[in-house]
């Protein structure tokens, strides 16, 4: 019987010393949240405007876009019943994205591969600074994908 108060006495101790944060910790996380959204760097209005479109679309679950000096590229993945419909899915958001934008070359991909290396440019440029030359190599590679047949 003494070992059990002994137990419960130390649990309760336990118990109120961490609930004596006072909320630092929740702080230190709201901080450290602020410090990494702050270096992001802003999407232009058009990329906003392209994955907005094509996440409207009810078939797209999501999108990213990408605004060359020549093209606007967008990647899509669609839900998870629509995948048997992808062609048709892209022509949609092909011509929705063009009647927007009608003199950008619009170049729409529901490819994952061409998504995953989208995003990995967009984050090297945040990131790395990339020049001129290396985003229109990288852009060159997206390319190269979309038209690679497997």
């Amino acid at each position: 019987m003494k070992f059990l108060r002994v137990i419960i006495t130390v649990f309760f101790l336990i118990g109120l010393l961490s609930g004596c944060g006072g909320g630092e910790v929740q702080d230190r996380v709201e901080d450290a949240v602020t410090q990494t959204t702050a270096k992001t760097k802003e999407k232009t209005e058009k990329e906003q405007r392209a994955e907005e479109i094509t996440k409207n679309i009810k078939e797209v679950k999501g999108a990213i876009a990408y605004d060359s000096k020549d093209e606007l590229l967008v990647a899509f993945h669609v839900n998870q019943f629509q995948k048997f419909f992808t062609e048709k899915v892209e022509k949609k958001v092909k011509k929705a994205l063009e009647k927007e934008f009608p003199d950008e070359k619009v170049v729409v991909s529901h490819d994952l591969k061409i998504r995953w290396e989208i995003e990995r440019l967009r984050r090297d440029i945040k990131e790395k600074n990339l020049k001129e030359k290396e985003i229109d190599k990288r852009i060159k590679k997206i390319d190269d994908l979309r038209k690679e047949k497997a």
